[in-house]
């Protein structure tokens, strides 16, 4: 992996390495770090990674890009600091650019973020009643595993997209099913971003042994470990052997990542805007 400096405006291209840049590294509470907002591109191919509240105002202040610009989007779950700002892009895509947003998202999920999500803002217009398909169009996506949790598989113009389910918000293992749907992902088999997901050990090590070119995993962290049930802990992130923590960069955080030394405990460390993570 590789690191560079964002200037000037965000790359919409480049020269076919993946690369990744995050809008935003805080928690759902941040104003600081902003929220866990990621850009993927790769050769003339871009992705939004989830779009939080935040998410908006971060690419126009910080990175001198509009949302309007955004055509690929993938949501990881229905959090307002990973949704909160996909209205705004459903609306640019329909007064602005005219375009619907290409989207890869699993049936089930897709059938609950208009359901549950969009549609109180988005189904009135001056042409009548407005549907999914309006704003938004999904791109194939195939489940490709369903135990011991799904997997799906979606190819956006060369980037090779794995969604897999994550326990986040639940009371227990067992309890996963009936919980908040949410999902992470995988990057042309070379880096996972976990996106919201409890200590799950079990997971992570069955991903990293199925793909074994794994370069990089981008793991959330509740480093004041107040969340339980909720997100990984940074004390619970400290139990994966150093190998696997010295590739694992963490994001998601909050102003007590100032209280740990992240890179003497062993991980390469905290996620930082502005830059490209290049593979």
């Amino acid at each position: 992996m590789t690191t560079k400096k964002f200037d000037a405006k965000l790359d919409f291209q480049n020269d076919g390495q993946l690369s990744l840049f995050f809008i935003g590294a805080g928690n759902a509470f941040q104003k600081t770090f902003f929220q866990t907002n990621l850009f993927v591109v790769k050769g003339k191919t871009h992705i939004l990674v989830d779009c939080g509240t935040l998410c908006p105002f971060a690419l126009e202040k910080d990175f001198n890009t509009k949302i309007a610009d955004i055509k690929n989007l993938i949501l990881t779950h229905p959090h307002a600091d990973h949704i909160g700002g996909v209205e705004e892009i459903a609306l640019c895509s329909h007064y602005i650019s005219r375009q619907p947003v290409r989207i890869a998202i699993p049936p089930v999920f897709r059938k609950k973020l208009w359901n549950d999500s969009l549609r109180g803002g988005l189904q009135f217009s001056e042409r009548g009643k407005m549907t999914f398909e309006d704003y938004f169009t999904a791109i194939p996506i195939r489940k490709i595993q369903k135990n011991p949790f799904e997997i799906f598989e979606a190819d956006f113009d060369g980037i090779n997209i794995k969604m897999f389910r994550t326990r986040h918000v639940t009371a227990s293992p067992a309890t996963a099913g009936k919980s908040q749907i949410s999902y992470g992902l995988i990057f042309d088999d070379k880096v996972i971003f976990t996106g919201d997901t409890q200590y799950n050990p079990n997971q992570l090590n069955f991903l990293l042994e199925k793909y074994k070119n794994i370069e990089h995993i981008f793991h959330d962290c509740d480093v004041s470990g107040v969340a339980a049930g909720v997100h990984a802990s940074y004390e619970q992130l400290k139990r994966f052997p150093q190998e696997i923590r010295a590739k694992m960069s963490l994001c998601h955080y909050n102003e007590d990542m100032h209280q740990v030394d992240a890179a003497e405990d062993g991980f390469c460390g905290f996620v930082q805007r502005g830059l490209y993570y290049n593979f």
